[in-house]
This record gives structure tokens, C-alpha cells and sequence, in this order.
């Protein structure tokens, strides 16, 4: 892990928690604080409201554990004078007769885990000023499905809800996603420090619901990855998600590839992809099956109908791709490629063909 630039950040922001905890720095919702008087009143702008409801999985939802969600309500706001974290979009706020305090709906953790877990927060003697404003955070998570599902809803709703938003982003995070995202929206990147103070602040409030992603958020994504493609592009209708050399892969997945491409499967690796390519390909896709994976998040861009068959990880187990399908109008099948019941690529490939009807 230490060799690793973005493990060994996460290294020593565990050992400074370990070490002095958070010291004297406090946690605030700014909804709470809205109801407050005198000092600790926090008066803020708060646009494009998305309210609390309830979702819950149909009743065909293909597993014995049915789910429901309550999400919390959303809004944008506009904060004057905030530290923020450019990697995270952590942030504290400044403007106030008080000490900076930590925002608590500029991030999906709870505060005490982002501690704990390497997130570290802004800290205010390294932050750089920025001229610019008003500004949002385009974070650079190098897990592609928290990057996808959770950071960039956050900037499209943020130019939702103010058009002229600048873009800032970690000047080392910066990737071709990036890029194509800032070219589609029309706007500049600007390349920041890690710890930056600006003016005006753009934040899209988050909930704390990390992998539940939430239905605006998923139109949200859907409507830009039209944007990103062509409608009408002919691509296969069938795909299959490799995970070969992969954490997590199977180990007869060479097997198992070689008898679904046989039954009309197209194999494709996204990682290989540039990504508009995997854009266009889940847009059009009428039939996903992969083995547990980030590579499921592109199903958010695929039109809703779509069947999808999960390869679940017992020991790895995790819902997300799941949810993903109920909030985006998919079908979703669970077959457990590791739970004792088939007993190898053949009996596999004939569970997912089964499905497939």
C-alpha cells in the first residue's frame, strides 16, 4: 500500500486521526444550523431542492431481501468564504463570527468516519487562495463507481443550478473524464491545490446514502451521457463485462466468456474503452451480464428495460448494482458464481441463458 501515492495519503490521514483526532474542528449541518439564531444562524442561498421520499425495490426485485430507501432532501447552496478539499469536495466554512466549522452535506460519510477511514479534511493553514468564483468541486475519487454514481451528479447540479459555475479540480486528479465532462458542459477545468479558499461556493448538498444512488442523480447521468453520444449508433445488444486479471474475477471467466460470446454475447473489457465508447455501448444495451464490478456502473446510462445479470460475490457481497438497476427501470437477476451451486463456467453460462429468457 505505502508504494502507492493515493494508499499512502490515506495512510497518513489515518495516523493523524489516530494521533490528535480531530482536534477542535466542529461538524454542522447546514440545515440545522438554519433553524439556529444569533451567531449560529447560517444564512445561505438553497436553490433546486430535491425533497425526502421513500423508494422501495418492486416486489420481483429478485432477491429474498427486499430493500427500501429513504432519501433525505437535497438542495444546492451558495457559501461565502469556504476551505475546501479540491480530491473530495470536503469542506469547511469560513464566513461566519464564529471558527470554521466542517460541512456536513459537502460529503456522503458521517464526519467521525471520514476521519477514520484516510478522508482527510481541509486544513485551513494550507489552503490557497482562488480568484475565481463562483466555483464548485469536480472531485478525482480514483474508484470509478463513486466517482460516476456520487461526484458527477454533484457538478451537474451544481451548473443546474448556476450555469456560470467554474470547475475546480485537484491539478494531480485530473483524468480524460475529466476533460470530456468540462468540453460536453462547456466549461474550463481549473487546475487547484489539494486545499483551496474561495469566495463563493457552489455545493450541491449530499446526503448520507453513499451507494444509494438517487433517481434525479440517475436521470441526471442518463441525460448526459446522451449528450456525450450519438443516438441511433448500432452497437451489440448483448454484452458480457469482463473481469478477467481483475480483483474479484472468476476463475473459469475464459471458459465462461467463450460459451456466452458462442450464444451471442459480445465480450468487452472497459477498461480498454475510451469512455464515451463505454457511454454508447450500455446506452444501447438490452442485456448486461458481469460479474460484480465498477464496470456495472455504466448501466446508469442504459435506457430503461434493460435485463441484468449479476454474478454475485458471496464474499463480497454488496447491493449497489442492485439498487442501480430498481432506480434506473432495469430488471436485475442475481446468480451467485460463488455459493456452491454451479459448479463451473457450464453451469454458469446455462444459469445466465436461462435468465436470459
Amino acid at each position: 500500500m505505502l508504494t502507492d501515492a493515493h494508499g499512502r495519503h490515506e495512510y497518513i490521514a489515518r495516523m493523524k486521526w489516530l494521533l490528535r483526532g480531530s482536534g477542535n474542528l466542529q461538524a454542522w449541518s447546514l440545515e440545522y444550523r438554519a433553524g439556529l439564531k444569533g451567531r449560529y444562524a447560517v444564512e445561505t442561498n438553497r436553490t433546486n431542492p430535491d425533497p425526502v421520499h421513500t423508494m422501495t425495490c418492486p416486489e420481483d426485485c429478485g432477491t429474498d431481501a427486499p430493500l427500501s430507501h429513504l432519501y433525505e432532501a437535497r438542495n444546492v447552496y451558495r457559501l461565502s468564504d469556504a476551505i475546501v478539499n479540491t480530491t473530495t469536495g470536503a469542506a469547511l466554512l469560513a464566513g461566519t463570527p464564529e471558527a470554521p466549522f466542517f460541512v456536513r452535506e459537502s460529503i456522503s460519510w458521517p464526519f467521525e468516519s471520514i476521519l477514520s477511514h484516510g478522508l482527510d479534511i481541509p486544513e485551513i493553514r494550507n489552503a490557497e487562495p482562488v480568484a475565481t468564483s463562483p466555483v464548485t468541486i469536480f472531485p478525482s475519487s480514483p474508484n470509478y463507481y463513486h466517482w460516476l454514481i456520487e461526484e458527477l451528479p454533484m457538478v451537474l447540479r451544481a451548473q443546474s443550478a448556476y450555469p456560470d459555475v467554474a470547475l475546480l479540480t485537484y491539478s494531480a486528479g485530473i483524468t480524460d473524464r475529466h476533460r470530456i465532462t468540462a468540453q460536453a458542459l462547456g466549461i474550463d477545468i481549473q487546475p487547484t491545490p489539494k486545499t483551496a479558499r474561495v469566495r463563493e461556493l457552489v455545493l450541491p448538498g449530499r446526503a448520507n446514502d453513499s451507494w444509494f444512488v438517487h433517481p434525479h442523480d440517475a436521470a441526471l447521468l442518463r441525460d448526459f451521457g446522451s449528450r456525450l453520444t450519438q443516438s441511433g449508433t448500432l452497437s451489440p445488444d448483448r454484452l458480457y463485462i469482463s473481469r478477467r486479471g481483475a480483483s474479484r474475477s472468476l476463475p473459469f471467466e475464459h471458459e465462461l466468456e467463450g460459451l456466452l460470446e458462442r450464444s451471442g454475447f459480445t465480450i468487452i473489457a472497459p477498461e480498454n474503452l475510451v469512455w464515451p465508447e463505454q457511454i454508447a455501448l450500455f446506452r444501447n444495451a438490452r442485456m448486461v451480464v458481469a460479474p460484480h464490478g465498477a464496470g456495472l456502473s455504466n448501466l446508469v446510462f442504459t435506457e430503461p428495460g434493460a435485463r441484468v445479470i449479476e454474478l454475485t460475490n458471496g464474499y463480497h457481497y454488496n447491493r449497489c448494482f442492485e439498487w442501480l438497476c430498481h432506480v434506473a427501470g432495469h430488471q436485475y437477476v442475481p446468480i451467485g458464481a460463488d455459493d456452491g451451486i454451479y459448479s463451473g463456467a457450464q453451469e454458469i453460462a446455462q444459469a445466465v441463458l436461462a435468465a436470459a429468457h
